[in-house]
């Protein structure tokens, strides 16, 4: 320590100078950012080094001068003489109190408490108080409290350039409450190859402080460009110092997150009969200790979260929605009355309004929206069950990995969804993973893995369900759909639409017929449930490797944003999301092939042309591509055109339900009501697509 304190006492006496030459600098030139700087720096260097040979006093004097110098740098203060010379009789101060700690009698703390004073106020403070233990504290009022994540990550050598972590650490402890600290140690070798000036640890503190962000980002001011740290603001995640994320988490998620355990123990406890902590104490991977107490913060979580949410019947929640697609309806009719009216002064007044209002109706929406979005993670924890059940019954080894259970969906698109993920999930354990010999002998580990992932893109939702079991036998499947007249016998097909013979009705390819499978029935309900929801299914396979259905979803069911059409009379609305793009095509971008059906060259890319008025049977007025519009939609298995008469613009489609008063017409998903009262189908691009191809030699 005497050594420390001797390169401390030689370094001090440099950064005080710098200190000093350069606040002199600034009072000719307040404007010098390079001096600026060069004096935070030394300020800060002095705090950090003080704390390191556990000159408290000095640490916090010179903090003070630090928060005074980044106002300056921020340009929240203005650099006068008067401030210069506060500054430097604080310096001077400083070399007062270095000497004294050096020397073994430190100054009086009620001297400290008057210099603190005197430079305080331009801090804007008030003054300063004692706490209980006699130290100075600021007395500022009542600041906000936040809760900061800080991930901290260094350099290998950061030690040898002067820099120590557990300094930084110590800094954060001065700036408030560490309510959770936790150390990776993982990379720290043997002994014999232990380095000592080597950092191996990395960090991840959660902070509770009053202080602002900038000053958490002060104290890695030196270490932030070439190590990584991160801050991140979770005050919402935290009430009253308790972690609500905790409430809806099992034990053993809590210890593998704080990193007491490994996973794989945990998943060894649930193969068990017991509760997930009693078998990790049993096998003596964690102390009973530790279970009790996050037992004890993830109850006290559930209490706080309680308290912070209220109950709501989903009815209600339905009837709302309901509401609010009534008031987007409403105000589309009043835009197209502001359209229509003739008077400039009056139509201008009320297009301003109708626009505030639709500003309105579209945050009201997206709020709702919100509302009634839920994580899919309660749905996928249920699927642990059907996994361990069906695996225990079937004789095999199966663990369950999941990503994405942050993802939300809208609750009624999560209430359906569940049976045809159960459904595709049996389906990989029974037919996908193997039996723990058959893995052994292809070389695998005996435990096969189902991955549950689910991400949001291009306002959509996805789900895969993925295993790394023997895969789909194709020659098998196509055997079999050939069987039953499904395909074509001698005639080559895709894989991809190979795998699409699954989704056949009455097609299996099991070779016994049990209670889990074996009977045709199910993936056939599975795409048809998909498909109601205005989503689609795929499969990619690869033999010994594994599977995977990719399920796409969209967000919500109950309003979209739309494109209106018209052809002939009537206005039809296409799903906005659907789109690709709308042409009008030149004669010569206009080809037949065998005079059976027509293409459409897009930029070299040739496309089917759907005819929209022959689909439908509907009189259209433009017959001839050239003098018509192209909208190029993106269908399930490829993209596609459909002729238009004209494209009419965008609009929000509450989409409303027409099965229960008429029958269902084909190639529609619903209806919506337009602006001016009128009722516009909304198209089902997939409906249309089988519609148009399915059977046809295209």
């Amino acid at each position: 320590m005497d050594e420390l304190v001797k390169i401390f006492l030689e370094e001090s006496e440099d950064e005080i100078r710098e200190l000093e030459t350069g606040l002199m600098r600034l009072e000719e030139d307040s404007g010098d950012e390079d001096t600026i700087n060069r004096v935070f720096r030394a300020a800060h260097t002095i705090k950090g080094s003080a704390g390191l040979v556990g000159f408290e006093e000095v640490s916090n004097y010179t903090h003070t001068i630090e928060s005074i110098l980044d106002r300056i740098r921020k340009k929240e203060l203005t650099v006068t003489k008067a401030l210069v010379s506060s500054l430097l009789g604080g310096v001077d101060f400083l070399k007062r109190m270095i000497s004294a700690e050096v020397e073994g009698s430190p100054v009086d703390s009620n001297e400290v408490e008057e210099a603190l004073k005197h430079i305080k106020r331009f801090l804007g403070m008030k003054g300063v108080s004692r706490d209980a233990q006699g130290k100075a504290v600021e007395a500022t009022g009542k600041t906000p409290e936040k809760v900061y994540l800080i991930t901290m990550k260094f350099r290998p050598d950061i030690l040898s350039t002067g820099q120590d972590p557990l300094m930084l650490i110590r800094e954060l402890m001065d700036m408030g409450e560490i309510i959770e600290s936790r150390a990776f140690t993982e990379d720290i070798p043997g002994f014999y190859e232990l380095q000592p000036t080597t950092c191996y640890t990395s960090w991840e503190i959660v902070l509770k402080t009053s202080r602002p962000i900038s000053e958490i980002n002060n104290v890695f001011i030196f270490v932030m460009d070439e190590n990584e740290i991160s801050i991140h603001d979770i005050s919402s995640q935290y009430k009253n110092g308790v972690d609500l994320s905790l409430a809806e988490k099992p034990i053993g998620e809590i210890l593998v997150e704080k990193g007491i355990v490994r996973e794989t123990d945990v998943i060894e406890a649930l193969r068990e009969h017991k509760t997930t902590g009693q078998a990790l104490v049993e096998k003596g991977k964690v102390s009973r200790e530790t279970v009790e107490k996050m037992a004890l913060a993830q109850s006290e979580s559930r209490k706080v979260a309680k308290a912070t949410t209220i109950r709501v019947d989903t009815d209600k929640l339905d009837r709302l929605m309901n509401l609010v697609g009534e008031m987007v309806i409403s105000v589309a009719r009043v835009s197209q009355c502001a359209n229509e009216i003739t008077d400039a002064s009056v139509s201008k007044s009320l297009t301003a309004a109708t626009a505030s209002l639709e500003r309105i109706s579209r945050d009201l929406q997206e709020q709702v929206m919100r509302v009634r979005m839920v994580p899919v993670e309660g749905t996928f924890n249920r699927f642990k069950r059907v996994v361990r059940d069906m695996s225990f019954e079937l004789g095999k080894k199966i663990e369950i990995k999941m990503s994405g259970t942050e993802t939300e969906l809208d609750k009624n698109v999560i209430e359906q969804i569940s049976d045809p993920l159960k459904h595709m999930i049996r389906n990989s354990i029974d037919h996908g993973i193997e039996s723990p010999e058959g893995r052994r002998r292809k070389g695998k580990p005996e435990t096969g893995t189902i991955w549950l992932k689910a991400y949001q893109r291009e306002g959509n939702i996805y789900i895969e369900i993925s295993d790394d079991g023997r895969g789909i036998d194709k020659a098998k499947v196509l055997a079999k759909a050939v069987e039953k007249g499904i395909a074509e016998p001698g005639r080559s097909y895709t894989d991809k639409e190979i795998y699409e013979m699954l989704f056949a009705p009455g097609l299996s390819t099991a070779d016994r017929v049990s209670e889990l499978s074996g009977r045709g029935v199910g993936m056939d309900v599975v795409k048809r449930n998909i498909e109601e929801l205005r989503g689609t299914v795929e499969i990619s396979s690869e033999e010994n490797k594994g599977s995977t259905f990719k399920v796409k979803l969209p967000l919500t069911l109950a309003i979209i944003d739309g494109m209106m059409i018209r052809v002939g009379s009537e206005i039809l609305t296409i799903p906005l999301a659907m789109i690709d793009k709308s042409v009008r095509p030149s004669r010569t971008e206009i080809k037949t092939v065998e005079g059976k059906g027509e293409l459409v060259d897009i930029r070299g890319d040739y496309l089917p042309l759907v005819r929209l008025y022959d689909l439908f049977r509907i009189p259209s007025e433009k017959t001839d591509p050239t003098e018509a519009l192209v909208v190029v939609l993106h269908g399930a298995e490829n993209r596609f055109g459909i002729l238009v008469d004209d494209v009419l613009g965008q609009t929000q489609a509450v989409i409303k339900s027409i099965d229960k008063n008429f029958k269902k017409i084909e190639g529609t998903s619903g209806a919506t009501i337009l602006g001016n009262g009128r009722v516009s189908l909304i198209l089902d691009v997939h409906g249309i697509e089988k519609m148009a191809f399915v059977g046809s030699a295209m």
